[in-house]
């Protein structure tokens, strides 16, 4: 329970700095969008009480660098409606559980992707590959197999909300012959309502369609957060599973996220 208050603590004495209402209008439609132009740093720790009683520290650490080129770095794009977005995950877990069995602290897979995106008539259309490495420390925090697949990014505006959606399909190819194949396909939601002042509501929790083992974890949540600057953004939510493998966890997620202007 520490753990909770600690991250309670860290939203609550954010530094808050008062800017003009379109720039942390601008700054909140700029990170809950994941195609949108600007470089992101995030932390977002995540504490999770399982059902079973154990709990979970993750701490997903994320950079997001967008680029005037198309996939690789030295393609360069000539048409302005066509850019990259490259994103790396980095997660670190600390996990106990009544048994002991599971408890582990350490680094998780990382997880690459490459989103060549596109400006349409009505919103942003990406997808490109994705990767996961086997970085985990230990066999209770990763798969332990390299598994490849694609990422396909959707966003656009309607009824006064941004919506989009994320999907992830991963197929594992290499790695622990000893391990479990992988073969699921991870899928987000993205609904956000942004108010005056740069504050707003997110909806967008992460649901795990396993096709190698026939489940489907499906959680359901909301967050709220505000844009105290053009550069700096952070949101608290609430997360429970409803079905799944996982039901009955529940999660409180903070997110504290930096942005900088790209490079023209």
């Amino acid at each position: 329970m520490s753990r909770i208050f600690l991250l309670l603590f860290l939203f609550i004495s954010a530094p808050i700095i008062a800017q003009e209402e379109s720039d942390e209008q601008k700054a909140a439609a700029n990170a809950t969008n994941p195609l949108a132009f600007v470089t992101k740093l995030q932390i977002q720790p995540n504490y999770t009480l399982k059902d079973n009683g154990g709990d979970q520290l993750s701490i997903f650490n994320r950079i997001m660098q967008p680029s005037k080129t198309i996939g690789l770095p030295f393609i360069k794009s000539n048409n302005p409606k066509i850019y990259t977005i490259y994103r790396l995950e980095m997660p670190l877990v600390s996990q106990t559980f009544p048994d002991n069995v599971g408890d582990a602290t350490g680094i998780s897979d990382f997880i690459i992707i490459d989103a060549v995106a596109f400006k349409l008539k009505k919103g942003l259309f990406g997808i490109g590959p994705a990767l996961i490495m086997p970085t985990a420390t230990s066999e209770y925090l990763g798969a332990g197999k390299w598994s490849a697949g694609a990422a396909a990014i959707y966003g656009t505006k309607a009824f006064g909300l941004s919506l989009g959606v994320l999907g992830q399909q991963f197929i594992s190819f290499a790695g622990d012959s000893e391990r479990a194949d992988q073969n699921y396909l991870l899928l987000q939601p993205i609904i956000t309502k942004i108010f005056k002042k740069g504050y707003f509501i997110n909806y967008s929790p992460i649901m795990k369609f396993d096709w190698e083992n026939s489940t489907y974890n499906i959680p359901i949540g909301l967050s709220i957060g505000k844009a105290y600057s053009k550069s700096l953004t952070m949101f608290i939510g609430v997360e429970y599973v409803v079905s799944g493998p996982g039901q009955g966890d529940f999660t409180v997620r903070l997110n504290i996220n930096t942005m900088f202007d790209s490079m023209k």
